[in-house]
């Protein structure tokens, strides 16, 4: 492991803060140093000594109390959802620019935030797997999923119906709203989450697709789609294919060497060798969205939208008569559906990525550590006999049950209500916080198929996030603690 790249945080206990503070009070005066050359001949000055800081440090002081009254979010005893912390130059990078504040919509708004954020997209695309293409940074994966599909409906004349998975993101149905695409419909999955290709095909068959949206790393289990298949079946049917990788898209970095490359398959990446096959044919797709402020280190908020084809941003180009003047320059205003965007992210990006690479040996090697830790959970949970995973992990995710008295969905229920009640935030003084993960009595029945469910209701299985790269430390001391401790709670109810 890149032993850089894991220490590159504030850490849990907040080991690193003399660190940060050294590169901050570097950063400001350097940023002071700027300010006072700039323009030195100008005969105005300002007089800040009467300043009355008295109203600001009264609400700074409730700031920072509020600031430490939350949820420990940062610490490995929560993996409820998708919050880690951002690495330090990802701190240090949006700091250093928030300082002067460019704005990324046009390129006389901020020059080298521009050109940083074009640096970052050819690194994402390069990770991708894809030569040459376009894309840019936006707010999230919402709304990166959001422009894609705009540009997908107007570059294929919103002709064909749009296919995603009962387990995508909940967006999907909101875009189609949004974008009054009125042709959509979900796909069962399978045991594992995963897209039914069987389904699709059939329904490719009843009525042509305009696109087709595939999971790499659905946010409620982490579950990577067939994109294989559902590559082999645009051959026979012709689609436009869209990745949502907004969660799982960086675990392509633990498949690739130095230079990019794609290595051989091995279990020492943590992947399956099926997530892996899915993860080489990404290559292959026309769009993908991506987060950063997921799995590629960065603090909220920090998506990414790629385009193999760059015709598709010409769909929704738009223009202003008070900027874009330079039209020499990259102005990505022009062809994204954000207008202002903070240049502060480009460079928290830029200066991430280029001291933690896109690639094994940098982020990848954090990543390893995170599928590590959810393939022990899963056999130690296996060793324990208390808990049954609804799915074999794809990622870092999982959902899991106790095992229940009785073959009732009303029944796991109980079970799982108890611990949720004891470890989450339902609890102010819980030594772990997990979340819950519910599902409509439909999927119950495929994911539970021997289970009665006569009382129609939705199953709630316990759902843990391993994204921090803390857990294998000390013999993966967290993961067994947290096995124990539920151990614990069930013997005790």
């Amino acid at each position: 492991m890149n032993r850089n790249s894991f220490y590159s945080f504030i850490g849990p206990r907040g080991e690193n803060i003399p660190v940060l503070q050294e590169y901050m009070n570097k950063l400001l005066n350097v940023h002071k140093g700027w300010r006072e050359k700039s323009f030195p001949e100008d005969a105005v000055e300002l007089d800040f000594s009467h300043w009355d800081d008295s109203l600001l440090n009264k609400y700074f002081t409730e700031l920072m109390q509020k600031s430490i009254s939350g949820i420990p979010a940062f610490h490995p005893r929560y993996v409820a959802q998708m919050l880690k912390d951002p690495s330090l130059p990802a701190v240090l990078g949006y700091f250093a620019f928030i300082l002067s504040n460019p704005n990324n919509h046009a390129y006389e708004g901020g020059p080298q935030t521009t050109e940083m954020e074009m640096e970052v997209t050819d690194m994402l695309l390069a990770m991708c797997g894809i030569k040459g293409g376009w894309g840019h940074l936006t707010s999230g994966g919402s709304l990166a999923n959001t422009e894609a599909l705009w540009a997908i409906r107007d570059y294929k004349n919103n002709k064909g119906k749009v296919y995603f998975s009962e387990a995508s993101h909940y967006s999907w149905k909101r875009i189609c709203s949004i974008l009054q695409i009125n042709s959509y419909s979900e796909v069962p999955y399978d045991n594992d989450f995963h897209m039914d290709l069987n389904i699709l095909e059939e329904c490719l068959k009843k009525e042509p697709a305009m696109a087709v949206i595939v999971n790499m790393g659905s946010t409620g289990t982490g579950s990577v789609d067939n994109l294989e298949g559902v590559l082999a079946l645009r051959e026979k049917y012709g689609f436009h294919i869209h990745v949502d990788a907004a969660y799982g898209g960086f675990f392509r970095t633990t498949i690739l060497n130095d230079a990019g490359e794609l290595l051989p398959y091995s279990v020492e990446m943590g992947l399956s060798e099926y997530t892996y096959r899915q993860y080489a044919a990404l290559k292959d797709v026309d769009s993908i969205t991506i987060d950063p402020h997921k799995q590629g280190q960065m603090p909220y908020g920090a998506g990414a939208v790629l385009y193999k084809d760059e015709a598709l941003r010409t769909a929704i180009l738009n223009s202003a008569p008070y900027t874009y003047h330079m039209l020499d320059k990259p102005n990505i205003g022009m062809w994204s559906l954000e207008g202002s965007r903070p240049g502060a992210m480009a460079a928290a990006c830029w200066l991430t990525y280029k001291t933690m690479p896109l690639n094994r040996s940098g982020i990848g090697s954090l990543l390893t550590e995170t599928l590590m830790t959810a393939q022990k959970f899963t056999e130690l949970c296996a060793d324990a006999n208390n808990f049954i995973l609804a799915h074999k992990p794809d990622l870092d995710i999982t959902c899991f049950y106790l095992p229940a008295p009785e073959p009732t969905v009303r029944s796991i229920n109980k079970q799982t209500v108890k611990i949720y009640q004891t470890l989450s935030v339902e609890n102010p003084e819980a030594d772990f916080i997990l979340s819950k993960f519910v599902l409509h009595p439909e999927s119950a029945s495929r994911i539970l198929p021997g289970y009665s469910n006569s009382e129609n209701e939705d199953l709630i299985l316990l759902r843990t996030v391993f994204m921090k790269h803390w857990y294998g430390a000390n013999d993966f001391y967290y993961v067994r603690e947290l096995i124990a401790r539920m151990t614990e709670i069930t013997r005790n109810s």
